[in-house]
């Protein structure tokens, strides 16, 4: 059993949304880069040759996070880079005034992509890399602009990956470095009786602070330890609880599709060098719905799944 990957490395991305979850501010969400890979998947299936095409499953390698924010020296905290609107003239006074708004994260990304490809018939990689490279720029990014250089859609390639190919999965590991891939580390929300799940989100995160000190009882070091498990860990959107079912609501965007109010669900998630994943499928994230609890998610393969894809 063999599967295709198609491999776009170092990709940058202008302004992309930094809100990465309700909480907190940096890396985009999951649910954003799924989001565009459905979208791209979507407009390569209006070509005729590339109609059976799909990209199930996609994992991406941070190279590079440029937070646009800003601090001086003096001051520990810092601000977002906000953008201006155009001036709107005001109904009490009639003068030109700068309209509020809400202030949006932005940062600035180097990215690669690895995204599964499935339905290949016939020797089709030729038109599929051109479609590829054709749609991909005209998408927006987590809510950024993708910015190509001359020549760059030349280093996207297809490759395929048979079982125990090794030689051809450190090939694609050493295209994602030097960088960090997120991985779900959902095994870190364990419930407890008499806490939330904010709580235990907050207690994977922590980092508890011990001091040593000297005979004379001055603190001479300060001892970082992580509560749970050590490790780049992160709080990440991973997609949305449905709390209506389906409903009508007055005015609602389009009545040719379901309306739902929903809340966003979060999780821990962690960022690791591409060399300590044990197999590619691990840094893959995929959709997936539960309708009994009404779930939309963006799940993780993990090493759990990827051993019971092998079981099977």
């Amino acid at each position: 059993m063999s599967a295709k990957y198609l491999v776009i490395p170092h990709l940058h991305i202008q302004n992309a949304n930094a809100a990465s979850s309700p909480y907190t501010v940096g890396f985009p969400a999951m649910t954003a880069w799924l989001g565009m890979i459905h979208a791209l998947q979507r407009r390569l299936q209006k070509n005729e040759v590339l109609r059976k095409i799909s990209l199930p499953r996609m994992g991406i390698s941070c190279h590079a996070c440029d937070m646009q924010i800003f601090s001086d020296r003096d001051n520990y905290y810092g601000y977002l880079i906000g953008t201006a609107n155009p001036l709107k003239k005001s109904k009490k006074t009639g003068e030109f005034e700068r309209p509020p708004f809400v202030e949006e994260a932005r940062c600035h990304l180097e990215i690669s992509l690895l995204v599964e490809v499935a339905g290949f018939a016939g020797d089709i990689e030729e038109n599929f890399l051109q479609a590829v490279c054709q749609e991909l720029p005209r998408l927006k990014a987590a809510g950024g602009d993708i910015i190509l250089q001359a020549g760059e859609c030349e280093q996207w390639q297809v490759i395929t990956v048979r079982d125990d190919d090794e030689q051809a999965e450190r090939r694609i590991k050493r295209l994602l470095m030097p960088g960090y891939v997120l991985k779900e580390r959902q095994d870190l929300m364990k419930p407890v009786a008499d806490k939330d799940a904010l709580d235990n989100l907050l207690e994977a995160l922590q980092v508890e602070y011990t001091a040593d000190r000297g005979v004379d009882g001055k603190v001479t070091v300060w001892q970082r330890k992580k509560v749970l498990a050590d490790g780049w860990l992160v709080p990440i959107a991973v997609g949305f609880r449905d709390l209506s079912s389906k409903i009508k609501v007055e005015g609602q965007r389009s009545y040719d599709y379901e309306h739902h109010f929903v809340e966003p669900l979060v999780t821990i998630g962690e960022f690791l060098m591409p060399y300590r994943l044990n197999s590619l499928r691990e840094m893959l994230w995929e959709y997936e719905y539960e309708a009994a609890d009404g779930l939309y998610l963006c799940h993780n393969m993990g090493k759990d799944d990827c051993e019971m894809e092998e079981e099977e």
